[in-house]
């Protein structure tokens, strides 16, 4: 199966209900889904794919490779134990609000 390919286009219209369903289904039953003609511009796309690679790159790189989850796991496949790493919570969280200190090093961001 492949994931769910909603069109944007199509949620003021005729057909609202049917991707408003679609939309629930995709968060419900696969926890995303991909949004085609969305409105967004390719070079913005890419502006922002950019940007965030290079904040990850400049700023979050190493703190994410010195992670105890990161460790661990090098460590198993390193030893080759054939153990596995479980209950390990691979969510990476990046929160941009007023109050916090938004990154500095990369170029573009702001």
């Amino acid at each position: 199966m492949a994931i769910p390919v909603i069109d944007f286009s199509k949620l003021n219209g005729e057909q609202r209900a049917k991707t408003l369903a679609q939309i629930a289904n995709g968060c419900e039953e696969w926890g995303f889904f991909q949004l085609v003609n969305h409105g967004i511009s390719e070079e913005l796309l890419q502006r922002v794919k950019k940007v965030c690679s290079d904040c990850y790159k400049m700023e979050r790189e190493e703190g994410f490779k010195n992670s105890t989850p990161v460790k661990s796991l090098n460590e198993l496949v390193e030893n080759k134990s054939g153990d596995k790493l479980e209950n390990v919570d691979w969510e990476d969280v990046f929160l941009l609000s007023d109050g916090n200190v938004w990154p500095s090093k990369t170029p573009g961001f702001k």
